[in-house]
This record gives C-alpha cells, sequence and structure tokens, in this order.
C-alpha cells in the first residue's frame, strides 16, 4: 500500500499520455487486471444521488459515469451519466429512499433487472449500497493523494478503450437477455427466434464475472441494436453463467442468495473503484 500511495502522490500530468501505456500504468498504479468487469458491476446502477451521498456532494448530472439504463425497453442500452431518479427527500436515510424507488417501480416489469421479484430487487439496491459503502473510505484516501490530471485518470476514464464499456454493454446484455451467454441453447434459441427478453434472471455475484476468463471484444460494435448483437453475444461471449432457479420466497433460497452476495469484492475491487470513480468526477 505504502509503494501506491507513493506512485499516486507522484503522478503527473498525462497530455501525451497513449493507450497502450496504460496497462503498465495501471498496474504501476496498484490497479487489478480484472478492473474492467469489476468497474461496469459496480457502477452499473449508480445514480447521482448515490454519488452525492458516497463520494462527491458537488457531483453534477454531467458526471462522466457511464451506467446500464434501468428503462429495460429503451434504445438506450447505457447512459453517459448517472441519472439523478428522484429519491424521496422526506426519507433521512439512504436505506428508505432506495427502497421507496424499488417499491414505486414494482409493478414495471421493464424496470431494473429482469424478472427480479421485489425482494430480490431490494436486495440487489442493498448489496451495491454496501459496495458503495465500502468504496468510499478509498475514495477519500485517492482524493488526498491523486492528481486528476494524472496518467493513471487519463487511463481510467478512457472508457472507450479500456473495455469498461465493453463490459458494461454486457452486463446490460446479461440483464436484458437472462442466460444470453449461458450456451444454453434452448435460451438462446428462444432469443433468435422471438427477439424478445426471456423470463428468468442473471446472476448477480460479481465474483463470477472476475473468476472467468478474460472476454476478447474484437469485432464487436456495441452501437448496434440489440436484436443486430444477439446472435454473435450468444454464440461468441459465452462463459457458461447460468441462470438462477432458486428466487428469494423461502429461508432456504434466501440462503443460496446471501451466500452469493457474501462472495463479493475484495480490497482491491474497493481502490480500484475509487480510483476510477475519483478520476471520473475530477
Amino acid at each position: 500500500m505504502l509503494t501506491i500511495l507513493a506512485i499516486l502522490i507522484g503522478a503527473v500530468g498525462a497530455a501525451t499520455t497513449s493507450y497502450n501505456e496504460c496497462p503498465a500504468i495501471l498496474k504501476a498504479a496498484g490497479v487489478s487486471d480484472m478492473f474492467a468487469p469489476m468497474i461496469a458491476h459496480s457502477v452499473h446502477s449508480l445514480t447521482l444521488e448515490d454519488i452525492r451521498y458516497f463520494f462527491d456532494a458537488d457531483a453534477t448530472e454531467e458526471n462522466g459515469i457511464p451506467t446500464v439504463n434501468s428503462d429495460l425497453q429503451s434504445d438506450a442500452r447505457i447512459l453517459p451519466n448517472a441519472p439523478l431518479v428522484g429519491y424521496d427527500d422526506d426519507f433521512s436515510t439512504m436505506g428508505m429512499k432506495a427502497f421507496d424507488l424499488v417499491m414505486r417501480n414494482m409493478n414495471r416489469t421493464w424496470w431494473g433487472i429482469t424478472n427480479y421479484n421485489t425482494l430480490e430487487t431490494l436486495l440487489h439496491a442493498y448489496h451495491m449500497a454496501e459496495i458503495w459503502e465500502k468504496t468510499s473510505e478509498n475514495y477519500k484516501m485517492v482524493a488526498r493523494l491523486l492528481n486528476p490530471e494524472s496518467d493513471i485518470c487519463t487511463c481510467m476514464t478512457d472508457v472507450e478503450n479500456n473495455d469498461v464499456l465493453n463490459y458494461m454493454n454486457l452486463l446490460a446484455f446479461k440483464i436484458r437477455y437472462p442466460g444470453i451467454t449461458s450456451g444454453n441453447k434452448t435460451i438462446t434459441d428462444q432469443y433468435m427466434k422471438d427477439r424478445v427478453k426471456r423470463s428468468a434472471a442473471y446472476k448477480l455475484s460479481i465474483v463470477i464475472e472476475l473468476r472467468s476468463a478474460v472476454v476478447n471484444f474484437d469485432g464487436f460494435n456495441f452501437d448496434l441494436p440489440d436484436v443486430e448483437l444477439l446472435g454473435d453475444i450468444a454464440e461468441k461471449l459465452v462463459d457458461n453463467e447460468e441462470v438462477i432457479s432458486q428466487h428469494i420466497d423461502s429461508a432456504e433460497h434466501w440462503q443460496f442468495w446471501k451466500d452469493l452476495i457474501k462472495e463479493g469484492m475484495d480490497e482491491s475491487g474497493f481502490y480500484d473503484l475509487a480510483v476510477f470513480l475519483f478520476c471520473s468526477l475530477n
């Protein structure tokens, strides 16, 4: 950690940093090799209200943090900025504000995550809040030491080239079309036939993505509409990630989900996320 702190303090401006230099720059700064899928997972449902509470009270609507669009019917798969979603400020705690947001949308089957029941949607909200809470301490340290004009920040915020945006698009497909990367042709053939979102649930655990092989996105153009990408994703990005059949409807099934979310990020993940958020917000 002392070495990382020294690098952050000594990081200089990056007027001429090239993308090819970024892997070495980020590794020297202590950023993990799997930062891109981890960041995509950790910010996919982040709101502007969350940013202001956990990280930067002065953050604006032009915050530069891409998120997955919670409107699953929209053609816009990814939003360029974490949105202002309208938390009810009559509530004084973030827990109640998140609870209210979920309950207000509980009848909208196209909102949030495909086929999650209300308990699972609430669990997801609290799970993400726990990640952001644990990241906030790292953020304070990074904010004291890292120069936002440094080459580290140049590399971390280059989401077009560092795969953060690619992994976020992949996650959006998994949310919209659960099982699309499972390799299960019963599921994927149905998507190819109907071009509709099938009722199933994708695995919540970040561990599944971090332990999988690095994804090769060569040849993928996520600017294309869903219908033009479904076939290639189902065929070329198979990671054997299954759909979940055990919904939270009993104490036994809750134990399954509890074990799943407890396998979350380690300390390196919180550090990576803190660096990304600081660089994006400054």
